[in-house]
């Protein structure tokens, strides 16, 4: 059968020859920053989602929740065995299924810090030049041993048993610590869990001052990023760097000057209804039975990390 298709329909078009050759523009330093906070307003709004579930984790008072941190936090830092800091990870990652929680996510943040902080920064500790013992990978081979300065390096470098058991450790404790504060935060919401520092003795006024300052940052980065892309969607092409300073500089002195006349007629509202510098915070929900079998289940968690 004769082919009856133009020949003008195998050939591509000249647009997207032209397309091929056209580099790709690179972003300005303020399209990135914008994009970085709309990542940080995201992840502003998935904690706020999480926190607002309701399960058994989510609904545990937030006082208990700050007492786990720092009881668990203490726990972890003081488990000297591998034995230990695994069962503290699987608790921990029980925990999270538990709360439902998006796992993968967060636990992809949660391994790129342990292993920036808790793997790379402490990897040399792995070498007998720091951690003598039984050596498993020969590295390099000198001469003789030799002495510098108050170093000794012997004639023999590469990694070691126990240097491999030290950085094990000291990432799995990293990784641990880092997991009970993202389980704290992605099942608390911001405010319950600011007003829970009030049981260490944190005054009212520094939680407000911190509430206030969280808010103000959301406010504005908010702000910024709806007057960029309404500039932006009125313009052709990228906008010049002094205009987008100018820009920005005027989006921070207008929400700075705002807030000012609104928290300068707040302060005088309070006042006249008799506040005299003592700030009384909303108060929490009563304890309930499921808070203290969740307090009981976490001191017996730490008890049995240190016992293993």
């Amino acid at each position: 059968m004769e082919n009856r298709i133009p020949a003008y329909m195998f050939q591509a078009s000249s647009a997207k020859q032209e397309a091929t050759g056209i580099r790709k523009t690179n972003l300005t330093f303020l399209d990135k920053t914008i994009l970085s906070s709309a990542r940080a307003i995201k992840s502003i709004y998935l904690q706020a989602e999480n926190a607002a579930k309701k399960d058994l984790v989510h609904n545990i008072h937030p006082h208990v929740k700050l007492f786990s941190l720092i009881y668990l936090a203490v726990i972890i830092s003081i488990a000297n065995r591998l034995n230990a800091q695994l069962l503290a990870a699987s608790l921990i990652l029980v925990f999270y299924m538990m709360a439902r929680v998006r796992i993968y996510q967060v636990y992809r943040k949660i391994f790129l810090l342990a292993f920036l902080f808790g793997f790379l920064v402490v990897f040399p500790a792995a070498l007998n030049v720091i951690t003598p013992g039984k050596i498993i990978l020969n590295l390099i081979t000198l001469d003789g041993p030799r002495q510098f300065w108050i170093y000794h390096i012997p004639q023999h470098i590469g990694f070691t048993l126990e240097g491999f058991q030290v950085v094990s450790l000291i990432f799995l404790r990293v990784l641990n610590s880092i997991s009970v504060a993202f389980l704290v935060i992605y099942t608390t919401s911001f405010p319950s869990f600011i007003k829970s520092f009030k049981i260490i003795g944190v005054p009212d006024t520094f939680l407000m001052i911190i509430t206030l300052a969280y808010k103000f940052i959301y406010i504005l980065s908010r702000t910024i990023e709806d007057t960029y892309f309404a500039l932006k969607s009125r313009l052709l092409g990228n906008i010049r760097s002094s205009n987008l300073r100018k820009l920005v500089g005027g989006r921070v002195f207008f929400i700075f000057k705002r807030s000012m006349i609104i928290y300068e007629n707040t302060y005088y509202a309070m006042v006249s209804r008799g506040y005299r510098g003592k700030v009384m915070l909303a108060e929490q929900n009563r304890f309930a039975h499921k808070d203290f079998m969740a307090l009981l289940v976490i001191i017996a968690s730490g008890i049995a990390i240190i016992l293993i």
